[in-house]
């Protein structure tokens, strides 16, 4: 006797074709190759629904749905939790499995009493095949990106490719990427080496925390909309294909936050073959080595400051790649009986 197809419906999406809709790509891609799955568009008929944004578990549509229709649910973490139990406690009695991509959510949900059995690790997947070491030379990429090379040879440089500023409020910047530390490891750099390149919409706080500093810095993106404190979320989107191109121009990437599910920036600089430190958030201190971890502006500057004698270690290649992804959502949609 066959055993029954189950038909996954995925919840969760921006439409903007950023991180959650790239979660949501993967996802799908992943469970059409898995052997008697299938993803269905009607919620009604699902056997189970993988919400790969939690969030939208909360939506009074949703409970609403719920409150008639009861479904497995997956419910993919993609927070921070420390920040956010009195929303996680609204979801204990109706979700079956927690994914979780960091051991910082497992210790929030273990709070709660949730069993082993219900949680399982997922670190946020980003595609080995577009993020990888480029074999492209520094001049070739500053021309890609309209940078005059003359600007940057000899430089050392920091990126910074993270949504930093308040969408309500662009002067103003977002606690969780905490943009203000970044601001004070540049303003303590050697001015004539280091250049920071900023890239991607809502950068107006950080700009202007360069401009009122003096820090070197280049914005991949039309400016304008910064200096008329517009807010440039359609116009400076960096496209996904473009990303590997900067990371492969810089040097180092930076970590900010303070709040944070993964960053993706993690295993994308690393899959690019570029070095990167982090404040201890997230799933950094799953991913890389503590060497690459700092807790402040004074330990971050020593690091970049022997980064020439340091050899980072990371534990990317254990997770980053589609089948290892694939397997382990495998094993998540197994045990939803």
């Amino acid at each position: 006797m066959t055993s029954k197809t189950k038909t996954i419906y995925i919840l969760g999406s921006e439409g903007t074709g950023w991180s959650i809709d790239k979660d949501r790509q993967y996802t799908i891609e992943a469970i059409s190759n898995i052997n008697g799955y299938k993803i269905t568009n009607n919620i009604f008929t699902a056997d189970i629904i993988y919400a790969i944004w939690w969030n939208a578990l909360l939506s009074k549509k949703f409970i609403l749905f719920n409150t008639f229709f009861k479904k497995k649910i997956i419910a993919a973490i993609t927070s921070d939790l420390s920040h956010q139990k009195d929303k996680l406690k609204k979801l204990l009695n109706i979700v079956d499995i927690f994914v979780y991509a960091n051991n910082k959510q497992k210790e929030v949900l273990k709070e709660f009493n949730v069993k082993d059995t219900n949680l399982y690790f997922n670190p946020f997947y980003v595609d080995e095949n577009i993020f990888k070491k480029l074999d492209i030379s520094k001049k070739e990429l500053s021309d890609n990106f309209n940078i005059d090379y003359n600007d940057i040879r000899d430089k050392f440089l920091i990126g910074s490719f993270q949504r930093d500023s308040l969408g309500a409020d662009l002067s103003k910047p977002k606690w969780q990427k905490d943009p203000d530390i970044l601001i004070e490891i540049m303003k303590r750099l050697d001015r004539n080496k280091y250049i920071l390149l900023l890239a991607g919409p809502r950068r107006h706080y950080i700009i202007n925390q360069c401009i009122k500093h003096s820090i070197n810095y280049i914005f991949i993106g039309d400016e304008s909309y910064i200096k008329n404190m517009q807010d440039d979320i359609q116009i400076n989107s960096t496209d996904i294909e473009s990303m590997p191109y900067l990371y492969n121009l810089i040097n180092l990437y930076i970590v900010s936050s303070k709040s944070e599910g993964g960053p993706k920036a993690i295993p994308e600089a690393v899959l690019s073959g570029t070095n990167i430190i982090s404040t201890d958030v997230g799933f950094a201190k799953d991913l890389i080595g503590k060497q690459a971890i700092y807790q402040n502006s004074d330990e971050a500057i020593n690091t970049i400051n022997n980064i020439e004698n340091i050899t980072f270690t990371n534990k990317i290649k254990e997770y980053y790649s589609f089948e290892r992804f694939k397997s382990r959502i495998e094993n998540i949609l197994r045990v939803v009986k």
